[in-house]
């Protein structure tokens, strides 16, 4: 019997992530070719006017040198910078792919460190700074797939730590930086603190916002043009500890740079002729702020691999959820297909695949023949017997016909005593001889019950599938026919179709 359930049907389909949840990955190339021509006229027009936009406002920024500025803050003297070019091409980078902002910003970087005098070699490392802090934004809303409106305090934090871990790695253009305009390490603080902490604080406070406001439209168009591509299990796990690494060195590299700098400039201050006590006061604040810092990088350490760990167990019990709803899943899509007391195929069933052969037989031209039985005088055995030996002769007369047929032949429970066979790729001739063989053997056979030995008889009608034959109900009627002349002329016996 012909109850293969292993095709993409036998499963019932589980729910997939909303795509829409995770950033685009459409390069501009790509999406040039999805859009009409009024679009592509907004879209890239908008990216060019935004480019020079940057250019203007990064101009701006280098001549009015809103670089490291000094702002009091509790007490405590912060450096921040404002660069706007970053917050246009997280934007870009956020809404529709990573390549859209990071190309632009790293163009108006470029641009503006050889505007402010830097050898092109190292204007062009230098650029990559903002793309790589982009980049970690990005990868983390592919990781860890959140709603980019901001709209629930879920999406906001995980928006807070990415933009704070972008910061850090963006800031890594400050070294450069300092190295190439000949600072020395003590005067380093204030330009990698103001680089952080302006990325940091422009995220929240401008990017943030633009963003929650602007998404729902940008989400309403790219739904109606976009098929996105989500990331695969797979690539959402490899993401996932991608993201951890990134995390922990971030965390690290900024405890670091924090730690060493502010020593570099402390100690810097000691060679001005400080009293012997602040001396050592000041050494010993400085030697337990490093033991503090490899004490919290061991924490760090530690925490990521725990967390991977969890990662890894919480994976695994999901997946063995998964597992365990579509075997479920793949039960129950047995349930609906078969008939219960004989593992057969139900009627329901059984007309798809009679459908599906006759369909084949008119494309192909290949015989088919289909083989309709019934029980003799099932009524009597039920009203002097019982149903439940009425049930021992269904199953009987199951268990007969799955013994004949082959792997591509289909035996279908009908009706309550009535089956059909489904024999594609075989002859009249020798579907007649199956049928008479089944009728012989089924007679030959006794169906034990409590009072008697009960001997069954069946009676079938044969048809062959023809070219002429209008539809699949035409073929069943053949054979339903020929079953009632087989009952006519007396049961237990075979009859052919004219």
């Amino acid at each position: 019997m012909n109850t293969d359930l292993s095709g993409p049907s036998a499963v019932l389909p589980l729910a997939t992530p909303d795509a829409l949840l995770r950033p685009a990955i459409m390069t501009p190339w790509q999406l040039w070719h999805m859009i009409s021509r009024r679009e592509r006229c907004i879209l890239f027009g908008g990216w060019l006017f935004s480019l020079l936009l940057s250019l203007g406002l990064g101009v701006l920024s280098v001549a009015d040198n809103w670089s490291g500025m000094p702002l009091q803050f509790g007490g405590v003297t912060v450096y921040i910078t404002v660069y706007p070019a970053l917050l246009i091409s997280l934007w870009w980078s956020l809404c529709l792919g990573w390549w859209w902002g990071a190309v632009q910003g790293y163009l108006t970087t470029l641009a503006l460190a050889l505007y402010a005098g830097m050898v092109w070699q190292w204007a062009a490392l230098f650029a990559f700074a903002d793309p790589l802090g982009v980049a970690v934004m990005v990868l983390g809303f592919r990781a860890l797939p959140m709603l980019r409106g901001l709209r629930s305090m879920d999406s906001v934090l995980h928006f807070v730590q990415l933009s704070f871990v972008g910061s850090i790695f963006s800031s890594s253009g400050a070294l450069i930086w300092t190295y190439c305009n000949n600072q020395p390490f003590s005067e380093l603080l204030p330009i990698w603190q103001g680089w952080w902490l302006g990325f940091f604080l422009q995220n929240l406070f401008l990017v943030g916002p633009v963003l929650s406001q602007s998404w729902p439209a940008t989400d309403r168009w790219l739904s109606r043009h976009l098929a996105l591509q989500p990331a695969g299990e797979a690539e959402s796990r490899h993401l996932i500890v991608l993201l951890l690494v990134l995390v922990s060195v971030g965390a690290l590299v900024y405890g670091y740079l924090s730690l060493s700098l502010g020593s570099s400039l402390l100690l810097g201050q000691l060679q001005h002729g400080l009293p012997p006590q602040i001396h050592h006061a000041a050494m010993v604040m400085t030697q337990t702020g490093w033991v503090f810092f490899w004490v919290f990088a061991l924490l760090v350490l530690f925490n990521a691999f725990f967390a991977y760990r969890l990662f890894l167990h919480w994976q695994g019990r999901n997946q063995q959820l998964l597992d365990a709803l579509q075997q479920s899943n793949a039960h129950l899509a047995q349930l609906v297909r078969l008939d219960g007391l004989t593992g057969l195929l139900n009627r329901r069933s059984g007309d798809e695949v009679l459908q599906q052969e006759w369909l084949r037989s008119q494309r192909s031209g290949q015989q088919a023949v289909l083989i309709m039985l019934d029980i003799d005088h099932f009524k009597q055995v039920n009203d002097e017997y019982g149903h439940d030996v009425g049930d021992q002769v269904i199953v009987q007369v199951a268990m007969l016909l799955q013994e004949h047929l082959r792997l591509h032949d289909t035996a279908i429970r009908y009706g309550g005593e009535e089956f059909l066979l489904v024999l594609p790729d075989s002859t009249l001739e020798n579907a007649t001889l199956l049928a008479e063989t089944l009728r012989q053997q089924m007679a030959a056979r006794l169906v034990h019950a409590s009072q008697a030995d009960i001997m069954v008889t069946l009676s079938l009608g044969v048809a062959s599938a023809s070219l002429l034959m209008a539809d699949k109900a035409a073929w069943l009627k053949q054979a339903d026919m020929a079953l009632y002349q087989a009952k006519r002329a007396g049961r237990n016996r075979v009859v052919v179709a004219g």
